[in-house]
């Protein structure tokens, strides 16, 4: 079934069967209803590739994943990508995931695809503080969206979590099951998200008093093996820490298996925290205290907002800057409890929820950090 048999069918112009199929405000209500009755009852399917020439939309997002040493995906991409893989696809868009080949960077393969027309739109993660993947893009005239953020972020559409305030929220729990002596496990400080979780334990520990000490903060640890090097450590070290929070969840699980293989009881000997709250870690034993964020949303809400940028910059005045700051969220397991003979003050803060909770929407006002 053809578009001019449909016409032929209903009796119409190819052209008013085309406008009443894609709704257009000068076709009558009543004529897009039959043109679409009969479209369904004769199985016609409009052709993509015509309908994307005739709005002049490329009808594909681009990705670049971050170069890692590796080449490896981590767990909190793949969720990101799942969510955003599925909200395009509801919307009939198309994802393009690009990897970095040797010897080249974001820019450049991002650059390559702009120049070949492949995509009209990117969404960038894994920001960094300044970071020249959103510096290209803002001179490209491309609609993009980050989700996370880098310190200048006013100019454009972004979603991030409030990752200093996450470290706060956590820092708090420790403190109330009676911890003082707590390090930190940090990731790459030139990632925005990474520097604000950083922010959020430094801040924390001054206003509880917690003293820092010599060893306590270990910046640069990205994946499992850094996460059991800095534990040896911090083992070695002669006032030990009773608590470790983590930049992520896959930075803590690596401690925790650090820890075991050491003979330390994790959750009554070493308290453990992480970040992102990952299925894995409500799979290993005993189960991690996180601070989650629903990653596979975060795809679904990114993927949803860059469409709208991309349709609104071809269908007229270009669509208010979507700029979203949601709440991570406590997860409390079995990883993390009061210090050895030390009671618990405040086991859960009050205003601390025990269970997953779906993050709460809330616009940021001139906010600055970053996602993971």
């Amino acid at each position: 079934m053809t578009i001019a048999r449909l016409a032929k069918h209903l009796g119409l112009s190819e052209g008013t069967v085309s406008r009443a199929l894609n709704n257009y405000p000068d076709i009558a209500a009543k004529t897009i209803d039959r043109v679409r009755k009969a479209a369904d009852e004769l199985g016609y399917r409009p052709s993509t590739t015509a309908r994307r020439l005739a709005r002049g939309v490329v009808e594909t997002i681009g990705f670049v994943l971050p170069a890692r040493d590796g080449h490896q995906i981590d767990p909190f991409l793949a969720e990101i990508l799942d969510g955003l893989a599925t909200e395009l696809a509801l919307s009939d868009w198309d994802l393009l995931v690009a990897a970095v080949p040797d010897g080249h960077d974001e820019v450049e393969v991002m650059d390559r695809l702009v120049r070949s027309g492949k995509v009209g739109g990117f969404v960038v993660a894994r920001t960094k503080r300044q970071d020249p993947r959103v510096d290209y893009l803002r001179k490209s005239d491309i609609p993009f969206v980050v989700q996370g953020r880098t310190e200048q972020c006013d100019d454009y559409a972004w979603l991030d979590i409030d990752n200093q305030k996450a470290f706060v929220d956590a820092m708090d729990h420790l403190v109330g099951l009676g911890h003082r002596k707590i390090a930190f496990l940090g990731g790459d400080p030139d990632l925005n998200y990474a520097w604000q979780r950083r922010e959020g334990y430094l801040s924390a520990a001054k206003a509880h008093g917690c003293a820092i000490r010599p060893g306590y903060l270990h910046d640069g640890i990205m994946d499992e093996m850094a996460a059991r090097a800095a534990v040896a450590e911090l083992l070695k070290h002669p006032d030990r820490p009773t608590a470790l929070l983590c930049v992520t969840d896959a930075v803590a699980i690596g401690a925790i298996h650090a820890l075991a293989h050491a003979g330390i009881s994790v959750g009554s000997e070493m308290s453990v925290i992480g970040f992102d709250g990952l299925p894995m870690g409500e799979a290993i034993h005993p189960g991690l205290t996180t601070m989650s964020q629903a990653s596979y949303q975060v795809g679904r809400e990114v993927g949803r907002i860059v469409v709208e940028q991309a349709t609104a910059s071809t269908a007229g005045p270009a669509s208010p800057l979507s700029q979203i700051l949601w709440d991570a969220t406590l997860t409390i397991r079995g990883s993390a409890n009061p210090p050895a003979s030390t009671p618990a003050t405040n086991a859960q803060p009050a205003s601390m929820p025990g269970t997953n909770a779906q993050p709460a929407s809330t616009p940021a006002t001139n906010a600055k950090g970053g996602i993971s």
